[in-house]
């Protein structure tokens, strides 16, 4: 290998050496690491332009080509960091593998040529490789130990994980104390069925009054609670689970059932023969057969008062196929659509509301910055007004609060644009409200983009085999395993989807 190409191939080592090291100190920025590109662009240019000769020379042989491949391969990363506004422990983890990857093959190509380059320093690629696959192994342990079944709690405890100085602190040798304090506050596996509650909650205090005077009406055995999609409904759900108010009137008696899109009755019939029955279940010929033995066997006089919660029903042939009428029995219904509800003398509905400003404001500051209120170093203006464009809707403060976490002041200008050309979100503006969502999708590089997408293929309301979906990224995409398990969890961080530990 001639002199010039020995050279390019140490300053493409000064450039990975560069990104590297970005990628396993927490307290480098995205803004630092194209500094640092900026005065390496020469150098960037030089290998650019022998990767991209028409042909190597006679001499060089095919060999050569594989090295101008890896070149290529480089500069296209080079060119996302460069795009890039920030990183989190999750991209940092991402693309240092996808730079170490390209550097050791680069590696093995020298050594494969019996090439020495004395600007090349294999020794600090092996510990820069070492702290990035340390920073791996700190992710998964984290990600075992604190995962639980609530997907509320799994993607605050990510997003927590991904802004904190977990993996420096292990790197010094010290205790990150404060993620572990609060990590420890949140999570708790759980077996039943029932969610557990979000671990913030604003502005339910007064819902949850309106509904209980509604719900202990004599005369009123079925509360509807209808809503846009994203509104909270399945929190004022478990709320009304979990007040002291309703256990007592109850006295305890009370059963939550999700039911969602396109279930399996026979299964939800079955859990609440399980759950209000109790003793030996029988064999239930058909759908039908389950309903009318539930039916009859809560007429029977003596029975308590008992309180079954239907959340997120889709249609009224599910509500049909598991409301039952009986002394004391009461049902609350959360659904998006009114027509879900029945309409008799005994139903009543309520609407559920936006949230009011103040309350909006303090969920929307939880989720970008951790704390119910705007940091001081933060321009109040900016985050209000991209506040106020959520319209109170908790699912949009919650999602785009997320996706602008420790994003720089750029990121919420170009966010703040976008969501001002939608209009104001309500039940009558779906559109708008996508519209908004996709601000949180703006943020994500290319290919987590992609493996977003990859979601749209799985039939909508099911869960999704966390093993079916890293499949399709593996064999599929052609994405290492841990790259492709990093990437969900940076779309759970981000509320883009849930995960949870739960494999009913």
């Amino acid at each position: 290998m001639d002199s010039v190409s020995q050279s390019i191939i140490g300053k493409f080592f000064i450039v990975t050496r560069t990104i590297l090291n970005s990628m396993v100190s927490n307290k480098s920025s995205c803004a630092e690491l194209r500094q640092n590109l900026l005065l390496l662009k020469p150098s960037i240019d030089e290998i650019a332009k022998l990767s991209s000769q028409s042909g190597p020379a006679p001499e060089r042989g095919h060999p050569f080509k594989d090295f101008q491949g890896q070149l290529q391969d480089g500069l296209h990363i080079v060119k996302k960091l460069e795009r890039m506004s920030s990183f989190n422990l999750y991209r940092r983890y991402r693309y240092g593998k996808k730079i170490q990857k390209i550097e050791k093959n680069v590696n093995n190509f020298l050594r494969t040529l019996d090439v020495h380059n004395p600007d090349v320093d294999f020794k600090g690629f092996s510990e820069q490789s070492e702290l990035i696959e340390e920073m791996g192994r700190l992710i998964m342990e984290r990600v075992n130990v604190k995962m639980t079944n609530d997907a509320s709690t799994n993607s605050f405890m990510l997003h927590q994980m991904s802004t904190t100085e977990l993996f420096q602190s292990a790197i010094d040798g010290s205790h990150d104390t404060t993620m572990s304090e609060q990590s420890e506050q949140i999570t708790g596996s759980d077996s039943s069925q029932v969610p557990s509650m979000p671990n913030f909650v604003v502005g339910l205090n007064n819902i949850v009054s309106d509904v209980k005077q509604i719900l202990f009406q004599k005369g009123v055995s079925i509360v509807g609670v209808e809503g846009m999609g994203g509104s909270g409904k399945t929190t004022l759900a478990l709320a009304l689970y979990n007040d002291p108010q309703v256990k007592d009137f109850f006295q305890n008696k009370i059963v939550f059932i999700t039911v969602a899109w396109s279930p399996n009755v026979m299964a939800l019939l079955e859990i609440m023969w399980d759950k209000m029955i109790g003793g030996r279940r029988p064999v239930f010929q058909s759908i039908e057969d389950a309903h009318n033995q539930l039916q009859k066997k809560l007429s029977l006089k003596g029975n308590p008062q008992t309180l079954v919660i239907l959340d997120d029903v889709w249609s009224k042939s599910d509500v049909e196929r598991l409301l039952f009428e009986a002394d004391g029995y009461k049902t609350v219904i959360t659904t998006r659509q009114d027509l879900a509800i029945p309409h008799t003398d005994s139903s009543r509905v309520y609407n559920m509301p936006m949230l009011q400003k103040d309350d909006a404001l303090s969920l929307f500051c939880f989720w970008a910055f951790g704390q119910p209120s705007i940091p001081t170093e933060n321009d109040d203006v900016i985050v209000k007004q991209v506040e106020a464009v959520c319209m109170g809707l908790p699912l949009a403060l919650k999602v785009i609060g997320s996706s602008l976490r420790n994003e720089p002041q750029p990121v919420w200008e170009k966010a703040k644009k976008k969501l001002s050309r939608a209009e104001s979100i309500s039940k009558h503006h779906r559109e708008d409200l996508l519209h908004c969502l996709e601000t949180s999708i703006d943020v994500l590089d290319d290919e987590t983009k992609d493996c977003f997408l990859d979601l749209g293929a799985f039939p909508k309301g099911r869960k999704i085999c966390v093993g079916s979906l890293l499949d399709i990224w593996v064999y599929v995409r052609g994405m290492d395993w841990k790259d492709a398990f990093v990437v969900l969890l940076e779309l759970a961080s981000r509320n883009l989807l849930n995960l949870t530990s739960d494999s009913r």
